[in-house]
């Protein structure tokens, strides 16, 4: 089982915690020894986990050591807009860039990847994206399963097609432009159905849907329940018992899961299906199932010391974004898709020359995304504080409750959410766009910047 490595930083004399970040080509093995072209970070594919802390001063040098432009968006990080890594912080081939921010997020599992303006979709499935985990003094605690690799599982899930030659097939048909990019096999942490070595007692997996464009439905093949802790932006105020958990492209959750009462040397799958509303093409090698395993955890390992004997009956999540009456109200449609139009916001497609939104800083508002198309689409929002207020008008359920920054809107619905702006006003656009790379890099994009 690859697993994803945990990069603590190196804090300089000045106090501030700093990594390094190269964006390279390798090769990498997926299958029959053929050795398959792919871009990573630090590596031949994915990248790092960088563990960054709440109140921190930081800085991540990014070296692009690729012979094209690239940027590197720190996704759900509440950093200033100039560091942000969106289409207007392009890093050339051969360049460095810079980001330096003081570390202002709850305790949560985010990611980066780039967001280089038409290209994004294409060097995502050649292999780029890391994880961000950050840790929260204020919500520090023994209570959750935290040793990296052993009871603390990081699982970025991607599907991806290959040519008969064993390459990566990033040729878009009409299809994927319309649909979004969907391959026909599920990688986990770049691996096909990976073997992981567990302890029998409480597990917590961070799980990222790292696909460019499909939905997935993920449940355990023994039928026990998983216990969802956070979403994308944080801890939930209590774990919610799911039997599934359905994750659009972009989204991620925690989950707390028991193999406590598992038979040693007994595996327990892993199972991927694409979500309804999502693509509906199959996965596992061109096979077209309706389900597959995404990974198989083999309790195997005794439990370890200091192992939670049950879940924590409420945690310390972080406080949610609420609008008070007489909020500013602001109306985004979303459209387009048929007879080969192309996907809007508004009716406009993306211009990096526009300004769609001047918005006050510090203040919250409340936002209301309406999809008139016939597909969902996963909708993220850069450098704001973010909550779901309603579906359709009826409130959330407990697992979107919290903190937010990417969220699904199915066909012909409506999503509410509160939005609280960047404390200090910049003339740096923010983004904000579909969460589907082709739709993306095809215009579902709008941006604003905060006065």
């Amino acid at each position: 089982m690859p697993l994803i490595p945990l990069d603590g930083g190196v804090v300089d004399a000045a106090g501030i915690r700093t990594f390094a970040l190269s964006v390279q080509t390798g090769t990498t093995p997926f299958r029959n020894g053929v050795n398959t072209n792919t871009l990573g970070y630090n590596g031949s594919l994915l990248g790092p986990a960088l563990k960054l802390r709440r109140g921190e001063k930081t800085s991540i040098r990014v070296q692009n050591q690729l012979d094209e432009e690239t940027t590197v968006h720190w996704h759900g990080l509440l950093i200033p807009a100039e560091v942000d890594g969106g289409p207007h912080q392009v890093i050339a081939p051969g360049a460095q860039w810079k980001a330096n921010f003081t570390v202002n997020n709850p305790a949560s599992t985010c990611w980066f990847h780039p967001h280089t303006h038409g290209s994004t979709g294409r060097q995502v499935v050649m292999g780029l994206a890391g994880l961000l985990i950050v840790e929260d003094p204020a919500q520090a605690g023994s209570e959750l399963p935290g040793t990296w690799g052993v009871d603390d599982l990081a699982l970025v899930l991607q599907d991806k097609r290959f040519t008969p030659l064993g390459q990566i097939d990033y040729a878009l048909t009409a299809g994927d432009r319309l649909n979004g990019y969907t391959g026909d096999v599920l990688l986990v942490n770049g691996a096909t159905a990976p073997v992981w070595q567990a302890p029998r007692q409480w597990v917590r997996l961070r799980l990222l849907n790292g696909c460019n464009a499909r939905f997935l439905t993920l449940r355990l093949g023994n039928g026990a329940p998983m216990l969802q802790m956070a979403n994308e932006s944080g801890l939930l105020a209590a774990a919610v018992t799911r039997q599934s958990i359905t994750l659009a492209p972009g989204e991620r959750a925690e989950a707390l899961v028991d193999f406590s009462n598992v038979a040693s040397g007994q595996d327990v799958s892993l199972l991927a299906a694409t979500a309804t509303g999502g693509m509906s093409m199959g996965m596992g090698g061109g096979t077209g199932a309706s389900e597959v395993t995404a990974m198989k955890c083999r309790v195997s390992l005794p439990r370890q010391p200091g192992a939670i004997t049950q879940p924590p009956s409420a945690m310390a999540s972080a406080p949610a974004v609420a609008a008070s009456v007489g909020a500013t109200v602001r109306t985004f449609n979303l459209g387009g898709g048929m007879m080969s139009s192309q996907f809007t916001i508004n009716g406009r497609v993306f211009d990096m020359g526009r300004v769609d939104l001047a918005v006050p800083a510090k203040t919250i508002e409340i936002w209301k995304f309406t999809n008139a198309t016939g597909m969902a689409h996963p909708i993220h929002v850069h450098g704001v504080r973010m909550s779901l207020l309603a579906r359709d008008g009826a409130p959330p359920p407990a697992y979107e409750h919290g903190l937010r920054d990417t969220f699904i809107v199915q066909s012909m619905e409506t999503v509410t959410v509160a939005v609280e702006t960047a404390e200090v006003a910049s003339p740096t656009p923010l983004m904000f766009h579909c969460h589907i790379l082709e739709h993306e890099d095809a215009g579902m994009m709008g941006q604003f910047i905060t006065v």
